[in-house]
C-alpha cells in the first residue's frame, strides 16, 4: 500500500482520513501500514510510536465497522506495542493508555466478552483515576455499577456544558448525568434530575435576560418616517 512512503507521512494522512470517517479506506490503509511496520526490524523509537498510532486507529475502525474479532486481536497488539514503545523511549502516557483500555472495553463488550470488557474498563479507571465515563460505560455494557456508584459519590453536582448535563471528577472525561441517574436509580436519579432542573431554569433565566438586553437596543421609533415628513 505504502511501499517506500514515509511512515510519518502515511500515519498523518491516515489520521486525517479517520477523522473524516472514511472507514473502509482507513481500514485498508491502517492494515497495510501495520503490516509494513511490524515486519520492519529493528525499529527505532519513532517507528515504534507510529506503529502504536496505526494500531490505535485500526482497532477503532475495526470496532466501528463491526469486525469485533479482528478488533480484539488488534487491540491486544496495541497494548503489547504501546508497552514496548514505553520501554524503548521511557515515555509513559497513562492518559493514552487509559483511552486504549476504554476502547478495549467496548471492543470486548461488542464481541460479547463481558468479563474481558469489565477488566478493560477497570484498567482504564485504574490508569486514570476518576474516569467516570469509563465507569458509566462499564455499568451499561457489563451490568457492573459498583465502580460508578463509588465515583458518583465524589463527583459533586451536575454541571451544564454546551447544552449537555454532565458529572465530572477533576479534568477526567465527563459522564452524561442522566445516563448515570438511569443506572443508579432511586434517590440518586431524583437528585440528578433536580440538579438538572435547577440548571435548566438558570439557563432559561439567562436567556430571558439576554433577550431583554437585545430588545432594549432595538429602536422604538421609526426614524425613517421622521426623516421623510
Amino acid at each position: 500500500m505504502f511501499g517506500a512512503a514515509d511512515p510519518a507521512q502515511a500515519i498523518s494522512q491516515l489520521e486525517v482520513y479517520y477523522q473524516e470517517g472514511k472507514g473502509e479506506r482507513v481500514e485498508v490503509m491502517a492494515s497495510a501500514l501495520v503490516d509494513q511496520l511490524i515486519k520492519l526490524k529493528p525499529k527505532d523509537d519513532t517507528t515504534q510510536e507510529i506503529l502504536v498510532r496505526a494500531l490505535r486507529i485500526l482497532s477503532a475502525v475495526l470496532n466501528r465497522r463491526g469486525k469485533y474479532l479482528q478488533a480484539r486481536s488488534t487491540i491486544s497488539l496495541l497494548h503489547k506495542n504501546r508497552k514496548k514503545y514505553s520501554k524503548m523511549s521511557g515515555v509513559v502516557d497513562n492518559v493514552l493508555a487509559a483511552s486504549d483500555y476504554h476502547l478495549a472495553g467496548f471492543i470486548h463488550s461488542n464481541a460479547n466478552k463481558k468479563s474481558a470488557a469489565k477488566k478493560s474498563f477497570l484498567k482504564c479507571e485504574k490508569l486514570q483515576p476518576g474516569h467516570l465515563a469509563a465507569a458509566l460505560d462499564m455499568a451499561e455494557q457489563c451490568g457492573f455499577s459498583k465502580q460508578l456508584a463509588k465515583l458518583y459519590s465524589i463527583a459533586g453536582s451536575v454541571k451544564g456544558r454546551n447544552g449537555a448535563y454532565i458529572l465530572q471528577i477533576g479534568d477526567n472525561p465527563p459522564a452524561d448525568a442522566r445516563r448515570v441517574g438511569n443506572i443508579l436509580g432511586g434517590n440518586i436519579q431524583t437528585k440528578i434530575e433536580a440538579e438538572i432542573a435547577v440548571i435548566m431554569s438558570q439557563e432559561q433565566a439567562a436567556d430571558a435576560r439576554m433577550k431583554a438586553a437585545v430588545d432594549s437596543l432595538v429602536p422604538t421609533h421609526d426614524y425613517h418616517s421622521y426623516s421623510t415628513n
